[in-house]
């Protein structure tokens, strides 16, 4: 018998999990097990063409809110050409409405309700008949027939989590150099949120530490980029999330041959003192956190069962950001209980005024088999009743105002999550807007009056737009602060040297033969350029760049202006901040570049 286990994976570059633990569960069966990886984003026929040509005897799927609607089409056709395959699904999608699952798609034989590596390793079993006792012994099965649709407590299996096979095999790591690969040193979570299924199981059960440390130098030795940890609250277990912080630390972030970075979810009022300490020893861009801020209003947090001390929380984030190693990522939702407009704007400044490398918006969604949706008369809710549930609008916000806060995600994702415009963004704000969500607000409206906005953009063109921007409401010796602003961000972060419209390049008799002047001083490749250090001056001039601005962006003097003073500064395009991405530079003294001053 053979089975094929597909995984439609949201990009190419992200490795599935859930296919392989099902593979490593079935080690040892009669049979072909096999695993194929898709995008949602390849055609259905290619990806149906593919699964035809294994012949499988079974054709198992895991299912998420981002590819069901295509697993569900892909299954129908496949089970049209091929009668007697035996479909099974598993995953959160079909865990918590089987039978509505079953009576709109008779095409599917079986679903594997939560933790699947037991229920689909005894199914691979009975189908093959290899064993000989009954579906309804089978925990968490749900098949056809009368009370066996509700058959299988959903519940987690495993007490002994190591007693999992790992699904980092031989076979699998061959497949995960420069990927995404997802790791859980753990499963369920201490908290009760009533949007998130993590709720649903009570309390949280760990691999063991050994286990973990091993899996993580296989990990690395594959040649991944990013190990991304899906432990809902990695942090929860302090001592563990220190041990296996050092372990990091120590085993990854000293080697220059290694370039890899470890994503946790993190709970940012549980960091304690020790565990800062250990996370200001590790290498810039090594680790990287996602923190769920969602709201700063205590009754909604109240109401969603959510646990935070808000001020512990925003303390240890600044503390985060402020030690320059470490990529902070600050989460938002917006459509919660007893949250209004008024008080989504008050959490969405709170937020912004950590300044994190990033900050989501994203929209609340009902997700199957979670308290809230349980809950979603007593509040009013109306959402989109298929994938991905996205709340429209509930008592307290309407949907107009979530129009116009989807309008606002867009220019946050678009200008602040890009890391591409950090200084221009923050004078701005600065200088000419009362909060971070007013600027965010009127650029959207401007944006949308240009016709900006549910389009795709080029990024050399966001300049222009955001210049554009400045001018419609600044003076024009303020415009050129900006703009000159505006080119030290576009400097630092694209080494194109071809300045996007709107920006202006100063041209200087002589400013070429100075540059190389500069470049031949050795003092000066020592001061500036370390890493070129005993290179020629030619050879360096190919890696770095030279620009004039008008005024000195590094020296304001505290008035919130900059004097009008020529600067040079330049620009390093060998050395990238590892954390935030954005090329070095630094202003050239003007003794230094310039004979006379």
């Amino acid at each position: 018998m053979k089975t094929v286990i597909a995984a439609l994976n949201s990009k190419y570059i992200h490795s599935s999990l859930a296919p392989w633990y099902l593979k490593a569960a079935c080690e040892g069966h009669r049979g072909e097990i096999k695993v194929l990886e898709y995008t949602i984003n390849e055609s259905m026929d290619a990806i149906l063409s593919s699964m035809y040509m294994e012949k499988s005897d079974v054709a198992a799927f895991s299912c998420y809110i981002w590819n069901i609607e295509y697993v569900l089409k892909l299954a129908e056709n496949l089970k049209k050409v091929s009668p007697k395959v035996i479909i099974v699904l598993g995953g959160p999608e079909v865990s918590f409405n089987a039978g509505h699952i079953f009576s709109e798609n008779g095409f599917v034989d079986y679903i594997i309700k939560g933790e699947g590596e037991k229920p689909f390793s005894m199914l691979v079993k009975y189908l093959c008949g290899e064993w000989k006792g009954e579906l309804r012994d089978i925990p968490q099965l749900v098949y056809r027939g009368g009370e066996a649709e509700a058959a299988g407590k959903f519940q987690g299996i495993a007490g002994n989590l190591d007693s999992i096979p790992s699904p980092y095999t031989p076979e699998m790591l061959s497949m995960l150099e420069n990927k995404i690969v997802y790791y859980e040193s753990s499963r369920g979570c201490p908290f009760s949120c009533s949007y998130c299924l993590s709720s649903v199981l009570k309390g949280v059960r760990y691999f063991s530490m050994d286990r973990v440390k091993s899996d993580l130098d296989k990990l690395v030795g594959a040649g991944v980029s990013q190990v991304k940890f899906i432990d809902r609250t990695f942090n929860s277990d302090k001592d563990r999330a220190k041990e296996i912080f050092k372990h990091i630390i120590e085993r990854f972030g000293r080697r220059e041959d290694i370039v890899v970075n470890f994503h946790f979810e993190a709970a940012a009022d549980l960091f304690d003192l020790r565990m800062l300490e250990i996370l200001k020893g590790a290498p810039p861009g090594l680790i990287q956190f996602e923190i769920g801020i969602q709201t700063t209003n205590i009754k909604t947090l109240r109401a969603v069962n959510r646990k935070t001390d808000l001020k512990r929380l925003f303390e240890n984030a600044v503390e985060l950001k402020d030690m320059g190693n470490i990529h902070i990522h600050l989460d938002l939702i917006a459509g919660l209980p007893h949250e209004d407009m008024t008080s989504f704007v008050k959490s969405f400044d709170a937020a912004a005024s950590l300044r994190p490398h990033q900050l989501q918006l994203g929209f609340l969604k009902l997700l199957n088999g979670s308290q809230l949706k349980e809950q979603a008369g007593e509040h009013g809710y109306r959402f989109r009743d298929y994938p991905p549930y996205e709340v429209l609008y509930n008592n307290y916000i309407s949907f107009d105002d979530m129009l116009w806060l989807k309008q606002v995600e867009q220019m946050v994702d678009r200008y602040y999550n890009a890391g591409r415009f950090t200084r221009s963004l923050q004078y701005i704000m600065e200088n000419y807007f009362d909060s971070a969500f007013q600027l965010y607000y009127r650029l959207s409206v401007f944006s949308a009056g240009k016709g900006y906005l549910d389009r795709p953009v080029p990024g050399r063109m966001l300049y222009t737009i955001l210049s554009e921007f400045i001018a419609s409401f600044c003076g024009k010796e303020d415009a050129e602060v900006l703009c000159q602003l505006l080119k030290l961000d576009f400097l630092s972060s694209d080494n194109s040297n071809n300045l996007p419209s709107g920006l202006d390049r100063i041209f200087e008799e002589g400013f070429k033969d100075r540059c190389f002047e500069f470049l031949r001083n050795e003092d000066n490749v020592k001061r500036y350029l370390p890493l070129f250090s005993d290179l020629p001056a030619k050879q360096i001039f190919k890696q770095v760049h030279f620009e004039i601005f008008s005024c000195d962006l590094f020296n304001n003097n505290g008035s919130g202006s900059f004097a009008k003073s020529k600067t040079v500064v330049l620009f390093d395009y060998k050395s990238r901040d590892r954390v935030t991405g954005l090329y070095r530079y630094a202003k050239l003294a003007s003794e230094d570049f310039y004979t006379e001053v």
